[in-house]
């Protein structure tokens, strides 16, 4: 009854947008393009439709009764944005799922404005990556209202409030992160075993729960190291050319810096700071993957990459999907760490790249598999998750 009375709402909007359409034909002003990026001080995401029960096994497919997942991420075109799409579709795939994506938003208005459209569609849950950490509860009062579960992924909730709140929600699935600050650690340990003694931080604004831990926890070991280290800051929304210019002021400023950590490397950050050191020996290590991974570490400055957390939204769409049944994986919100990947030279990019340019970790069985799991197993299946456990999966 519930999924009956949120499809006949979205039919009537629907009437609404189609009559508003018609009506604005006669105008002859071009409307403005909305970039996939966004600015998220002006425009609202994008909207992009992914039936991904189509692809279902079995002769099975995502029908009018299908359950229908709401997605609200930065991007489905970056590296580790493409690679969560391409994962969170064959997951759907099997479980007969649809999947309507919104991108482009960067904060808590335009994603309110997501979720509040995405409910309007239809959906019977929202995944959302939530930008700024303070709003997630007020995400999840837009959820509570229309009787739609909500579960976060790639974050955790460091505000105090908001955690109290969402934990106590009925409505709450949960959130899944990885260990943010101590993949931190392992970065500066990269950068001293190849011989840096002077850091470089390309941070990025306070509020992003996940890059404020990888960024903290990174500053609280170069200081327990007695390291020394110098800061770039810069906004949540910076284009990859605004992070060159952050990088090379850096570099003019420090001209000591041997060794960089880019906190945040989306939306094409990662690809440009390569390029821009071409022909210098400062390493770079980097969170998130650039387009031509391999070709990355030909290029003689990347010394480490953090990534393969395209997991995260698989783990967290299995558990919104079981709480959406009716058999959630526990009867309070859950909370959950996964493990991130690491690459450290050309040989393994062509490992990743080869278990991982398509969605091969898990088959169809075990997708459906891990539905039947009970929490602690569960539990235990995310832990075993790495790049040796897919590859020795495929051999």
């Amino acid at each position: 009854m519930k999924k009956k009375l949120r499809k006949l709402a979205a039919l009537g909007l629907s009437f609404i947008m189609i009559c508003s359409l018609l009506t604005a034909c006669g105008s002859t002003k071009a409307p403005e393009e909305n970039s996939a990026q966004g600015n998220g001080a002006e425009n609202s995401g994008n909207m992009e439709e992914e039936v991904s029960g189509e692809r279902a096994t079995k002769g099975e497919s995502a029908g009018d009764d299908a359950l229908t997942v709401g997605v609200v991420i930065w991007s489905t075109d970056d590296g580790l944005g493409a690679d969560s799409k391409k994962a969170l579709d064959a997951v759907a795939g099997e479980l007969g799922i649809n999947l309507i994506y919104r991108t482009g938003s960067y904060d808590a208005e335009n994603q309110t404005t997501d979720i509040e459209n995405l409910i309007a569609a239809g959906v019977d849950g929202i995944m959302c990556v939530v930008i700024v950490d303070t709003a997630t509860d007020e995400l999840l009062k837009v959820c509570e209202e229309a009787d739609v579960d909500y579960q976060v992924f790639f974050r955790n909730i460091m505000d105090e409030e908001a955690y109290n709140y969402c934990m106590a929600s009925d409505h709450f699935a949960g959130y899944i992160c990885e260990d943010e600050a101590a993949a931190g650690v392992d970065m500066v340990d990269e950068l001293i075993a190849q011989g840096c003694t002077t850091f470089g931080l390309i941070n990025r604004e306070a509020g992003n729960g996940v890059i404020d831990r990888r960024q903290q926890g990174t500053m609280e070991y170069l200081q327990e190291k007695g390291l020394t280290y110098y800061v770039s800051t810069n906004t949540s929304t910076a284009t990859a050319t605004e992070m060159v210019d952050a990088t090379d002021q850096l570099l003019a400023a420090y001209p000591d810096i041997d060794g960089l950590i880019l906190s945040s490397g989306s939306n094409g950050a990662i690809d440009a700071i390569i390029t821009d050191l071409e022909g210098t020996d400062i390493k770079l290590t980097s969170f998130d993957t650039p387009a031509d991974i391999e070709g990355a570490f030909h290029a003689g400055n990347l010394c480490m990459l953090t990534t393969g957390a395209q997991i995260d939204p698989v783990y967290a769409l299995i558990n919104l999907y079981c709480k959406m049944s009716g058999n959630p994986k526990s009867e309070t919100p859950t909370e959950y760490g996964s493990n991130y990947i690491y690459m450290k030279s050309a040989e393994d990019a062509q490992t990743y790249e080869k278990y991982f340019g398509e969605f091969n970790t898990y088959t169809a069985e075990e997708i459906k598999a891990m539905v039947d799991m009970d929490l602690d197993s569960f539990i235990n299946e995310m832990s075993n998750y790495s790049l040796e456990m897919v590859a020795d999966k495929m051999k």
